[in-house]
């Protein structure tokens, strides 16, 4: 079974204005899910046009916006399934490789009230050729409307634990916030072992990978690893490690030729302000062996 994929950019373009279905021909090689996963845009005023019909029924609610695309797209959406998920916001599957195979999707529950113009950028995008500006155009729409319903369409509360046994990660997080930032960022900060998000700081010994930290554009969050919050571990690693993060939280990623940039010549340039860089760098690089080991070891063992 081969289906269709496209490299989605992140940021937003103005609405693309009503268009009839595009012919868009789609390449003929081995093409995998489109999934549109969610990264944080600018801020956007909340749709208020919304459709008359809000069926309460889940089952009401698919049907009606199976019906609603189908319209829109000449009937080519064979199955619809809503979801909750919080990263993938659409994800487009097709069974075949010429220009009119059917089309499987599964879409976030918010599009089901989602007005007519959302619903046409989202014809418009599953029938698009590949990076073409049509597409960019209509992910701009699709990621505005998510983006305006963003706060009731989260399924889970956030627990934050930024309190260490060594250090508060929320006074770490102020004090570079002045010293580099201006005070100006606004997110939150927390210990975890799970490292979520888009993992920036990965270090690699081996077959091996730790996620020192990352930063999450759905949740505007930091998290670090609880590994570095131990009396052996200096100050200045650790702020090395929320800085980084800090910077992704001030520099949203660039899009050149439909990938995402996050580590651009600019950004690098930043992180070089931090005046501990190199020696952080260089007691990580030492000292990843015993991460590794200590996180191996604070692991559940499997029953054999």
């Amino acid at each position: 079974m081969r289906s269709s994929a496209q490299q989605l950019p992140r940021d937003s373009r103005p609405p693309a204005s009503k268009q009839s279905r595009p012919a868009g021909a789609r390449t003929s090689g081995p093409r995998r899910p489109v999934q549109l996963e969610l990264f944080r845009s600018r801020p956007v005023q909340p749709i208020s046009s919304l459709p008359a019909l809000q069926p309460a029924d889940p089952g009401a609610q698919r049907f009606h916006l199976l019906r609603r695309l189908n319209r829109l797209t000449g009937g080519r959406v064979r199955s619809l399934e809503l979801t909750d998920n919080r990263r993938t916001i659409l994800s487009v599957q097709s069974g075949r490789k010429e220009n009119r195979a059917p089309l499987v999707l599964r879409i976030h529950h918010s599009f089901t009230q989602a007005p007519e113009e959302v619903l046409q950028a989202v014809a418009t995008f599953v029938e698009s050729k590949r990076g073409s500006d049509r597409a960019r155009e209509a992910l701009g729409v699709i990621r505005e409307h998510f983006s305006a319903h963003r706060t009731t369409a989260r399924s889970r509360r956030l627990v934050l634990r930024p309190e260490g046994t060594v250090l508060d990660l929320r006074e770490v997080f102020a004090d570079l916030n002045q010293r580099y930032f201006a005070g100006r960022l606004a997110v939150d900060i927390s210990w975890g072992k799970d490292i979520a998000g888009i993992a920036h700081r990965c270090r690699r010994s081996g077959t091996s990978v730790l996620q020192l930290g990352s930063y999450s554009y759905e949740d505007f969050l930091i998290r670090i690893h609880r590994l570095l919050d131990d009396p052996n571990v200096p100050r200045y690693v650790v702020e090395a490690v929320v800085y980084h993060e800090m910077l992704h939280a001030d520099m949203p990623p660039e899009v050149r030729g439909g990938r995402r940039l996050f580590h651009t010549p600019e950004f690098r340039r930043r992180e070089r302000l931090f005046r501990s860089l190199w020696r952080a760098e260089r007691w990580i690089a030492e000292n990843l062996p015993a991460l590794l080991r200590a996180r191996r070891a604070t692991k559940p063992q499997r029953r054999r």
